[in-house]
């Protein structure tokens, strides 16, 4: 089969239309969205300073590694979660599949809820009226449209939409440090959250597209071009969003975005307030329906990428009703907990045991290759099991650490530890 056929199978390259800009200003739509601003205010008690440089540090690792589990995607033209089958086997990919799914969805749900939170607010605080309901279905319906575009319509929207985005954020980035903006983030206090804990949230936001990466950076022009796109588009923007979260946070003492904006610059600021929410929440949820739909059609490689897209879409809206912004945080740490070690696996295999040498053909090969034990990779799936429990264990018993790195490199080493002396066995029978 082609992907003309079903999305699973590789790209051609006349499909591969996105250069270094188109796939930088997706990556960086993904970040211009009212939850990275939203995190970033957690970061208060850590201080301006502290603060900025952990967010600068946690946007840089998180991203690096994001676009790396991006790249098998670039190099070889397969989307994430057939990706994955390399290193889990075709039914370990089912498996990850199933939770990538159920998690995007929660992504959607929570992505359209705050979108629409916010639309409300301001149109309450502005014009008297409510809708919330009402701006569920339509962010909901919005974001399901974009969707099942293809990347050429992804192009042209990212290139007006984000253009678009970056300009109202520097408008809001104006207000929030003129007047006493800057006294107040000199003068506020610092020590109350560790350092390290605040390189975690920074981190694990970023990182937590890395399930995404590959089902966009397929579509890339060059492999350089999509890794560095990626790399830089969702880096800088996320470490951008977490600093004005953070300033708004310290300068005002406001932690929710929807609140400071209706509070700053009047009407006219409020209606670009609500503009920049709204384009950025479409163009991140987009991403997370789209990619669910890939996640669909791995198990399932008849379903069509419409058809998957439109029952995500509409799953999520439905979800979005259901009142969940405080679960958040929590929310960021299950997807830590899971994707984190995931990808762990996915990395080391890719780029330390196979050298970046997959059989795309035995990717799709029930009994072939990559079916190991069963359609499983028994070392994949306990390394990953072990990660995901030391995640666990690092966040009940070290509060003050951050789990995040520490459960990639224990997951990264485990399944090297695992993988490497049956390989080195292999290859001396084969010399005999």
């Amino acid at each position: 089969m082609s992907y003309e056929e079903s999305a699973i199978y590789p790209v051609e390259r006349k499909h591969k239309v996105l250069s270094f800009v188109d796939m930088a200003l997706i990556w960086a739509g993904s970040a211009i969205a009212v939850n990275v601003w939203y995190s970033g205010s957690y970061l208060a008690p850590v201080g301006w300073i502290p603060g900025l440089l952990m967010i600068i540090a946690g946007s840089a690792v998180g991203s690096a590694i994001f676009a790396a589990a991006g790249v098998i995607g670039a190099e070889k033209g397969v989307p994430s979660m057939v990706s994955v089958r390399g290193s889990f086997g075709i039914r370990g990919s089912y498996l990850m599949s199933v939770l990538n799914y159920l998690t995007l969805i929660g992504w959607t749900a929570w992505m359209i809820y705050i979108n629409a939170s916010a639309a409300d607010l301001i149109c309450q605080m502005l014009f008297g009226a409510t809708g919330f309901p009402y701006w569920i279905v339509i962010g909901g319906a919005a974001c399901t449209l974009l969707a099942l575009f293809k990347a050429e319509g992804w192009k042209w929207f990212t290139r007006v939409s984000v253009t678009l985005l970056v300009l109202i954020a520097l408008a809001m980035n104006v207000a929030v440090f003129s007047g006493k903006g800057w006294e107040a983030l000199a003068s506020a206090p610092s020590g109350g959250m560790p350092q390290s804990i605040a390189f975690d949230l920074a981190l694990i936001i970023p990182l937590s597209w890395a399930p995404l990466a590959a089902d966009y950076m397929r579509f890339g022009k060059s492999v350089k071009g999509s890794f560095a796109g990626a790399f830089l588009g969702q880096g800088s923007v996320n470490a951008w969003f977490f600093a004005t979260g953070l300033a708004c946070a310290l300068a005002f003492g406001l932690t929710d975005p929807t609140i400071y904006v209706t509070h700053v610059g009047g009407a006219a600021f409020g209606i670009f307030a609500l503009l920049a929410i709204w384009l950025g929440t479409i163009t991140t949820t987009f991403l997370d329906i789209y990619s669910a739909n890939m996640s669909l059609v791995n198990i399932f490689p008849r379903v069509k990428e419409w058809q998957g897209s439109l029952v995500t879409g509409i799953a999520g809206t439905v979800i979005a009703f259901i009142p969940w912004m405080d679960a958040f945080v929590a929310f960021l740490y299950v997807i830590g907990a899971v994707f984190v070690p995931m990808f762990a696996v996915v990395i080391a295999d890719y780029f330390v045991v196979s050298r970046r040498k997959y059989d795309v053909g035995a990717l799709y090969e029930p009994k072939g290759k990559y079916w190991y034990w069963r359609g499983l990779s028994v070392p994949a799936i306990a390394s990953w099991a072990a990660g995901t429990a030391f995640y666990f264990w690092i966040q009940s018993g070290f509060p003050e650490v951050g789990a995040t790195m520490p459960s990639f490199a224990f997951a990264f080493l485990a399944y090297l530890i695992l993988v490497f002396p049956k390989r080195a066995q292999k290859e001396s029978g084969l010399r005999k």
